[in-house]
């Protein structure tokens, strides 16, 4: 069955239609033209089963959103809650509910595609790194300013130069704002490499597969744990696996 996907991310939305947990194209825009959205779930609705809906918009923009697309199709919608069931994957917060359910929608599309032990980065307004054992128990994970936050975070508070340009090729930065961009970068991969190979790995003596989305995903992969494996669009992803009753 066809299922439309949305994903509601705190900045963007994102939809696209599935074919069990297949992604068609995706589509995304900005929450302030609602019309763009309305227009996007009339075109993508056509011959679709239902909505499956994932959010961490505030409140009243995820209930927006739901009456847009309400007020467009009558297809039945299902919202997934952190305290749902996930397909091959139990939440490892003492608090299901405070665990964002982005967080938990990636870590079942990267469940989907291995039975090793994981580690999920997600690299976004935030960067979320969750790990994953090979019987589909998170065992926690961190979250951290993601690169622009990162930068605005750091120059709000101190007397660091605005300056812009970055040298993208250096190993060291040799000028504050190369500095500041490394700094966002290591600051992740080195959280990865220690809990995957370091010091304190968390799964000695196996192959730990990592899993890297996200928009700024291009920015941590050279510098994570080799081989990395890029999967776009993770929430989107972890949604078609729901939607099609857990199969990878």
């Amino acid at each position: 069955m066809t299922v439309l996907l949305l994903d509601l991310g705190n900045s963007r939305w994102k939809m696209a239609r599935a074919e069990g947990a297949e992604l068609g194209p995706v589509i995304s825009g900005e929450y302030t033209d609602i019309k763009v959205l309305r227009a996007a779930v009339a075109r993508e609705s056509e011959q679709v089963g239902d909505i499956w809906l994932a959010s961490v918009a505030d409140t009243q923009t995820t209930r927006s959103v739901a009456a847009a697309v309400a007020g467009v199709c009558a297809l039945p919608m299902r919202q997934v809650a952190s305290t749902d069931r996930m397909p091959n994957l139990v939440s490892g917060y003492r608090r299901p509910e405070q665990l964002g359910v982005d967080r938990l929608l990636a870590m079942v599309a990267a469940r989907a595609r291995t039975g090793r032990a994981l580690c999920v980065v997600d690299a976004g307004t935030a960067v979320t790194i969750d790990f994953v054992d090979a019987q589909g128990s998170h065992l926690g994970g961190f979250i951290l300013p993601g690169i622009r936050l990162f930068r605005e975070c750091l120059l709000a508070n101190t007397a660091i130069p605005r300056t812009s340009h970055v040298d993208r090729q250096a190993l060291l930065g040799r000028d504050t704002a190369t500095a500041v961009a490394l700094g966002a970068r290591y600051a992740v991969s080195g959280i990865v490499e220690r809990f995957t190979t370091g010091s304190a790995a968390l799964f000695p003596g196996q192959v730990v597969e990592i899993f890297v989305g996200g928009g700024d995903a291009a920015h941590f992969m050279e510098l994570l744990p080799q081989p990395c494996i890029k999967l776009d669009h993770l929430v989107l992803q972890g949604l078609a696996v729901m939607a099609a009753g857990g199969d990878g």
